[in-house]
Formats: structure tokens, sequence, C-alpha cells
């Protein structure tokens, strides 16, 4: 593309000149070097655009031809076909190595169809040091469209909208769909380079001054509490992540932050038998002590981020309660893993997890012999947990082969040869339990053990792992000492393989970006997340270096992400926990049941620590209909789900005269209270009240049309009820889909 550039650089000149109105310009073959500065995370970038009207100033990229442009090009170089097409845009800021890979491209049609396009290259323009050339690619189910409006996305902040046309060109006001668009032409005087970004680690509290302070904490926490806001505008954002790298959890003896419940029988009729308290079925053989456990930590606890971390590896490596007996004691110590390792070492998550009592139940390892392979952890390990299904780029993008198919990241015979490794762990010895003639229980505290007899239990064969890794037969396993020393060593080697894979640290980014910032990352921001995964594997908190890049990059950051593929829509947990957060509640913890445990955030979708696959509450790689754009949490949104969220909010701030949920006993001792005092002193203006709330819980990312929506409907209510005025508003906010998609 760049000699194709080069070549016609006369011609490109002069339309650079014709339409950018330039009195003399100098060509130069190369770039001018760029200046590096503090990343700027607000800059917008800007499509350039006729004098007179929003026409690109566009060519196809192999011919020069000007539009319209062909759904086909006429010349080709490769077996795709596609017409790519060069539009040129200024003020970009790229960091050090970005390209392609950084930007995304999308083009609107009449029928407000809209088309994602691959950008293929990004370069300086010879001659212009502050021009850059954008060529970018039609998407395959592109037909003739005539005029489309396209938009640039760099970092999560979009540009402005030119026209182009495909297939034909649409008389004037023939798509009249960006009507108060205004021409972009190039300046009249060419405007310097582009400064080359400098990652800024952000210790100057003033990143957190504006919109931005709560963005961070909606991405980090459970809720941008006013304490954490208070903290982070005063210290900035790396002040605050050391604290919170150094916050205890509650508990110092598991490092987590939830308890070890007891052991109980398999049978509820044994462990609760006629007589025991009436709480004791809920108490033993129901995710309630965790449920109230976890909302007792996300509202009051101050180790947020590791909550948020730790949320998101049980979402990526679940368990459920469903299929655990029910019994909170066989579901605990797997988050406990998850909160002692959330800053630690991703491998000892995976070693922790493939030991544990409860995931051996759960996806059948526990038991698992030589003559009976079981294939379900092998398989879940390798296709959920650790390194997907098609083989990755460390930008997280498919390796593809010469047809242009994925390539598969593992085969049937990697299951088998895992489901090998994964023979011979039981469950620890049992836990005492004298009742009713019971004298123990099932140990599902401690983690698996090897099996006291080898014979039959133990594959101590040959096998050979992803990669074509060869884990040698063992030659002297005669004893027990010896078999045992073998497996372990083998399931250490095994654990290696699934660690150091070239998949494993896109694929783990790609989760927890998903999670924390957006669903629909670029292919660059996942690749720098990935290079310091793999830059810290040998280090005990290599997690925490994994989070920093995550939260401090130039995709994360800034006041204001507007790109159409940017952010992603507020889980049910995450949808009531920041409301609470946001309003200082005060709560016995008990948010997900309404009294008799059917659930208000299981109405909404999602029944906590139930999740109803392993797949998780919702599908990975869920696809927002109509769209390629990934919406994982969109897979339990439907229309049921849509009004029990608006319910949810009903109930927090309408009913109940607005006082939240009440008191509900045994499950609700002291029910849920907020406090929006602060908010009700500025109601007798609607305007005022609107503005104040909107920057909180939107952080002034609503549109005009919908706050001045907002502000007539709170003007109907009348001046003399104020406590009326901010309930009416924050519902309304609350409720719109611009508060329910986090950006």
């Amino acid at each position: 593309m760049t000699t194709s550039l080069l070549r016609h650089k006369p011609t490109l000149l002069s339309r650079l000149i014709r339409f950018g109105v330039w009195a003399s310009l100098l060509i130069v073959l190369g770039g001018m070097p760029a200046t590096i500065r503090a990343a700027n995370p607000n800059k917008v970038p800007v499509l350039l655009s006729e004098t007179t009207s929003t026409r690109a100033i566009a060519f196809e990229s192999v011919t020069m031809r000007p539009e319209p442009f062909p759904v086909t090009s006429t010349v080709q170089f490769s077996p795709d076909t596609r017409t790519r097409v060069a539009i040129f845009a200024m003020n970009l800021e790229l960091l050090a190595g970005e390209s392609a890979s950084a930007f995304s491209a999308d083009a609107e049609d009449a029928a407000r169809t809209i088309y994602p396009m691959k950008v293929e290259y990004v370069g300086q323009v010879p001659g212009f040091p502050g021009i850059s050339m954008i060529i970018v690619r039609f998407n395959d189910t592109m037909g003739d469209l005539g005029d489309v409006l396209v938009r640039l996305s760099l970092h999560g902040v979009a540009s402005n909208r030119v026209r182009l046309a495909i297939g034909h060109t649409d008389p004037p006001g023939g798509a009249p769909f960006d009507v108060g668009a205004v021409p972009t032409p190039a300046p009249q005087t060419p405007p310097p380079a582009d400064l080359l970004a400098n990652p800024n680690p952000y210790t100057d509290p003033a990143f957190a001054s504006g919109n931005d302070g709560i963005r961070f904490l909606e991405q980090a926490t459970w809720g941008p509490s006013d304490a954490d806001l208070n903290y982070v505008r005063q210290n900035g954002y790396a002040s605050w992540l050391a604290q919170q790298f150094s916050t205890p959890p509650l508990f110092a003896a598991t490092q987590s932050n939830y308890p070890t419940p007891d052991n109980y029988p398999t049978v509820s009729s044994v462990g609760c038998p006629t007589g025991s308290l009436p709480t004791c079925g809920r108490d033993h053989y129901t995710m309630y002590p965790l449920q109230i456990q976890f909302f007792q930590n996300a509202l009051t606890r101050p180790d947020q981020l590791r909550q948020r971390v730790a949320f998101a590896f049980h979402q990526l490596i679940p368990v459920s309660g469903f299929d655990l007996n029910n019994q909170p004691a066989w579901v605990a110590p797997t988050l406990q893993v998850f909160d002692r390792n959330a800053f630690g070492n991703f491998r000892t998550i995976l070693m922790d997890v493939t030991l544990n009592a409860g995931m051996g139940e759960y996806l059948n390892m526990r038991g698992n012999t030589r003559v009976n392979p079981n294939e379900n952890y092998a398989r879940e390990v390798m296709q959920l947990f650790s390194v997907g299904v098609d083989l990755l780029n460390q930008d997280g993008t498919p390796v593809l082969d010469a047809q242009g198919n994925h390539v598969p990241t593992y085969t049937q015979a990697d299951i088998t040869n895992f489901a090998r490794v994964f023979t011979g762990w039981v469950t620890a010895p049992n836990k005492l339990w004298v009742v009713d003639g019971v004298t123990g229980v099932p140990n599902y505290t401690d983690p698996m053990v090897l099996q006291n007899n080898f014979n039959g239990t133990y594959d101590i064969g040959q096998k050979t792992i992803l990669n074509g890794t060869v884990l040698p037969a063992c030659t002297n396993c005669t004893t027990l000492a010896n078999a045992q020393t073998y497996k372990n060593n083998e399931l250490n080697l095994a654990i290696d393989n699934l660690f150091n894979h070239q998949n494993t640290a896109p694929y783990v980014c790609t989760q927890l970006i998903h999670h924390l910032v957006t669903s629909n990352p670029s292919p660059a921001y996942v690749g720098r997340c990935s290079a310091a995964f793999n830059s810290n594997r040998t280090s005990p908190v290599q997690m925490q270096e994994v989070i920093k890049a995550i939260l401090f990059d130039l995709e994360a950051r800034g006041d204001s992400k507007n790109s159409p593929s940017y952010g992603h829509l507020r889980e049910p947990l995450m949808f009531a926990t920041n409301l609470l957060r946001t309003f200082n509640a005060t709560s016995d913890g008990n948010i997900s049941s309404n009294g008799t445990r059917s659930g208000l955030i299981t109405e909404m979708g999602q029944n906590l620590f139930n999740p109803p696959t392993v797949f998780s509450y919702f599908p990975a790689d869920f696809i927002l209909p109509g769209t390629v754009l990934f919406g994982p949490e969109f897979g339990i949104l439907d229309t049921s789900t849509t009004y029990k969220r608006a319910n949810f909010v009903n109930t927090l701030f309408l009913a109940n005269s607005g006082n939240g949920l009440p008191a509900s006993p045994p499950d609700r001792p002291t029910g849920t209270q907020l406090n929006y005092a602060a908010y009700q002193n500025l109601a007798g203006n609607a305007q005022q009240l609107v503005d104040a709330l909107e920057a909180r819980m939107t952080h002034g990312s609503m549109s005009s049309t919908a706050k001045t929506t907002i502000v007539g409907s709170v003007n109907g209510i009348a001046a003399n009820d104020p406590a009326g005025r901010t309930r009416a508003a924050i519902y309304l906010i609350a409720t719109s889909s611009q508060y329910q998609v986090e950006k």
C-alpha cells in the first residue's frame, strides 16, 4: 500500500491542495519524527472532508479512482476482491508501536444499518506530517449503498463522520441523515506532526479530576463511592492502586473475603434433621451465606479491586452451587482461590482450581481413573479457562491458515491426553461429623489428594499434549510414593504447558478487559495487556502488572468514550452495586433476595454463585444481534429481564416511599437504605438536579436530548416535593440505556 501511495503522490498532492487550500507544500518521502508527550486520553480524531461539504477526501487505494467506489476492486492483488478506500485524518495520537490494529471504522447507510470495516493501514502522508492516510476495507455485506457515513475510532473515541459513495452517489438531499454536520477540511496551514503518546502512569491527580475519575472507579470497584472518588481525585490512580494491592482481605487465614463454611452431609434431611433451626437449610444448603457475604463485601469492604478481579476470574472459571449439592462449603474454597490470587500469578490459579474439590466435583475430575478417564475437566480447562478454541496472535486476533480459516488450538487427542494426566485425585479425608449416626462428611474444604491405591487409578504412560509437548512415562512407579511423585510432577508440567501456551496471555487479557472495561477492545489494547502478562510470567505479582496494563491503558482512560463499539452492558450485579454505592447504601447484605429468596438479582437474570452452565452467567462470545460486536452481558437481557431491571430501580427508589428495601426477617433483618440528601437539596431547580445526577451516574455521557426529556419530567412534579423529584430523576437516569451501558 505504501508503494502505491508513493507512486501516485502527485495525484494525492493535487487532491490535498485542492481541498485543503494550502499555499505551498514540500514533498518528502518519509514521515517526520513525532515528538513524544504525555498521553491525552480525550483527543478526538478528525476525518477530512471537502471544503464545502462533508464528503470525504478519499480515493480507491489501488486504482486511485474517486467516488463512487465499486464494492469490488477492478484491480486485484489477492484473492480478496473487496475494495479498499483511502481516507485522511488528523489529530491522531498513537502510542509507540501502534498502527492499524489500534483503530476501528464503520459506515452507516441511509437505512441506519451499520457496517464495521477493517482498518488495514495507517501512515503519515509524505509531505504532510500532521495528516495520516487510513486505508479501510469494505465489509463483505456491503452492496450498492449509495452515500454512507464513515467514522473512525481510536482508543474508544470516535471521529466526526464523512460521506462516501458506494456504487452510486446520492443526489444532494438524497440521504440527509447527517443534518447539522459541518465540513472538516484540512486547515490553511498544514498541521504539525501528531505527537507520539507516552503511556502515563497517572500519578497526577488531575487525570481523575473530571469524568474519568468516575469511569476509573466503575471499572475497578463495585461502584464509585464518595470516599474512593475523593481519594483518587486527591492522590491519583497509581496511589489508589498501590493502596488496593496492599489492602488485606477480610479473613487472614485463607487470604479471602469469604469464610470457610462447615462441611455438611450430602443429604439435607440428615444435616438439618427435625428440630433444627428454621434457617438451617438456608444457611447450609443454599448459596445464601455466600451471597450475603458477597454484597457485604461489595458495599463495605475497602479491597474493591481485589473483589472485581476475583469475580472476573469466577466468571472465567466458574463452579455452580446448583451442581454442587447447593452447599456453600463446596463453593467457598473456589472463591477463596480467586481472592487469594487476584493480585498473584495466573499459574497458581490454574493449579489451585485444578485441585479444588468443588471443581473436581463440578467437572468430574474427582475420582477420574486410568480405566475410566473423564474428559470433562480436560476439555474445559483448555476451551474456557486458559487457551480457548482458536489459535491466537498476541493481540487476540485469530491465526489463519493459507485458506483464511481459523486454526484450532487443540485436538481431541490433546483432550484425551490431558484427561489421562488428571487421573488419581480424590477428595481429602472426610471431615468429622457425629450426628444421627453419621460419623463423617465429604471434605470439600481442602484440595484434592492422590488416591492411596494407585493400581488402575493413575495413568503413568507417556502423553503428548499442546504444542507437541511430551510427558514421559514413569519408569519407576512400583511404589505408591514413586507413583505419587510422578503424578505430581506430571501435573506441574501439564499446568506449565497451559500457562506458557501462546494463547494464554491474549485469551486471559481479553476476558479481563471484557469484564472490567469494554467488550470490544482493539487488538492493540489486548496486545499491550498480553505483553504485560508475558513479561511477568515468573513474577509472584504477575496480575498486578496485568491489572495496571488494563486500567492505565489509553483505551481505558479518558473523560468521554463515544465510540459505538465501546463499553459494556452493566450485568445485574454491577447494575445493582453501582446504584447502591453511588447513593451510599447501608444494608444487611441481602440484596439478592426479596425475603422469600426468589431473588431480586436473580430476576434480572444473574443468580449469584449459581451460573447455569460452565459458560458462566452469560456466554463470553455472545454477539449483539444484527452486528458483529461482542456483547456478553446482553446474552441475559430480554424483554422480561429488561422489565425486571426497571422494577429493581423502582423497588429501591420509588416503592416503599423511596426508602430502599424494607426489613424482612429472617433473610433481611435490617433491609437496605439509601442516602440521596445531597441531590435532594438541588431539587428546586430541575436542571441543576439532573445535571448533578447525570454527572455522577453517567459521567457526562448522557445525550442532551435525553437530559432535556428528564428535566421536563422532573418539572412535572411539584417543586414542594423535592424527595419525589430526586427519586424520579434517579429512576429515569438509571433505567436509561445510557446508564445501563457503561462507557
